[in-house]
């Protein structure tokens, strides 16, 4: 499968949206959300555990109750957060999307490290 870097970005603000301090949130409520209804549950499943593989979130199995996912999310780390906030202006994931096309694509830390390149030069700190 294909990590998609668009359903990446929607998942962790839809995560940031919806989640609530400290409360189990079951992936059956994150799959409601409007945000992903572009991506199938696959998508969504594929591009969950791979955050949590890179560390920008937690998982957790639940107790099975008929009809729920016994899966949810538990926390969404800082690194979680530090990659949100360099992607989340929708200029800055624009450009960061298109100076990663010139090669073809990037990993989950380059397209963090673009994005913070991108955001530096608009401060003028580069």
């Amino acid at each position: 499968m294909k990590l998609k870097h668009e359903c990446v970005r929607d998942i962790l603000l839809t995560i940031e949206d919806v989640k609530e301090y400290n409360i189990f949130l079951p992936i059956q409520k994150l799959l409601g959300q409007d945000q992903l209804n572009n991506y199938s549950n696959d998508d969504v499943f594929y591009t969950l555990f791979k955050l949590e593989e890179a560390g920008f979130i937690k998982l957790q199995a639940a107790s099975f109750q008929e009809g729920d996912l016994p899966l949810g999310i538990i926390d969404m780390t800082y690194k979680g957060h530090e990659f949100l906030d360099n992607i989340r202006q929708s200029g800055v994931w624009s450009e960061t999307k298109s100076l990663a096309s010139k090669v073809g694509g990037a990993s989950l830390t380059i397209l963090s490290d673009v994005a913070a390149g991108v955001i530096k030069a608009k401060l003028g700190l580069n």
